[in-house]
């Protein structure tokens, strides 16, 4: 990946993610559905939020012993609300997201909660985190944004060299459909055109300038699986439709010690 191009997407990215209020950034970007659209009552939302987190926490957890003295990282924790959830449980979680008003919205969310880190990255890596600390990395809503393949593979590198070893990593992304033989036919004349290219159902190609779509990068089990091992996570489980008919949920474990070259 080009430079350029990576500084560009992160300057596309977070335009999308930036958003000027707390209201918006809970129920336009974190949590946005036909129900929540459907109502602007300030205790129907606050029902809906705190319905839609426990059912997420569920999902991520499923699965997984998680310990009372376990350090977590979650990738795109917007503006807290699982790492809240989350933090009775364990003994630290780290939250970790490319976008300055997540976090400054995360800040005011989890004022009262201890045993929280939130940094800002630079949407591919986990930097502020030692290697082999962390017993789970965990992400929801965040992989299926992420419209750059090299930024996937980024992650999954960093997340391999932050576990310990035998350490749980649960992942939440877009599983691949297949495509149809006439959209196939249309990105032939698309390519050629020069304009965004269908890379699935779910999935357009990003593109300098586009605003950043709700589909991002989108793979088959198998493939996921397959990249998963490439940088040293052993897939142990993986889940379709659980919570949305293209969830992909994967349970992978850390093979053995990672650290940086």
């Amino acid at each position: 990946m080009q430079a350029a191009q990576y500084q560009q997407w992160l300057r596309d990215t977070r335009r999308f993610w930036d958003v000027p209020t707390e209201s918006e950034a809970r129920f336009d970007r974190v949590c946005s559905s036909l129900e929540i659209g459907a109502t602007d009552d300030p205790e129907a939302l606050e029902h809906i939020w705190q319905r839609q987190t426990e059912d997420a926490v569920r999902q991520i957890t499923d699965g997984i012993p998680v310990g009372a003295d376990w350090r977590c990282v979650e990738i795109g924790c917007g503006v807290g609300r699982l790492m809240k959830a989350m933090a009775p449980r364990v003994a630290c979680v780290i939250g970790v997201d490319l976008s300055p008003r997540m976090l400054d919205f995360a800040r005011d969310y989890l004022a009262d909660v201890p045993n929280v880190e939130l940094h800002l990255n630079d949407g591919r890596s986990l930097d502020m985190v030692r290697d082999a600390s962390i017993d789970f990395v965990y992400s929801h809503l965040a992989f299926q944004h992420i419209t750059l393949y090299e930024v996937v593979d980024a992650y999954l590198a960093d997340i391999a060299r932050v576990l310990k070893p035998g350490g749980y990593c649960r992942i939440q992304n877009w599983r691949e459909g297949p495509i149809p033989a006439v959209e196939r036919a249309k990105n032939m004349a698309r390519s050629l055109l020069g304009r965004e290219i269908l890379r699935s159902n779910r999935c357009w190609q990003w593109r300098e300038g586009k605003c950043v779509r709700f589909g991002g990068v989108t793979f088959t089990p198998r493939q996921w699986r397959r990249r998963l091992r490439r940088f040293g996570l052993q897939a142990i489980r993986t889940q379709l439709g659980l919570g949305h008919e293209y969830w992909m949920w994967t349970t992978s474990r850390a093979k053995g010690a990672h650290r940086r070259a």
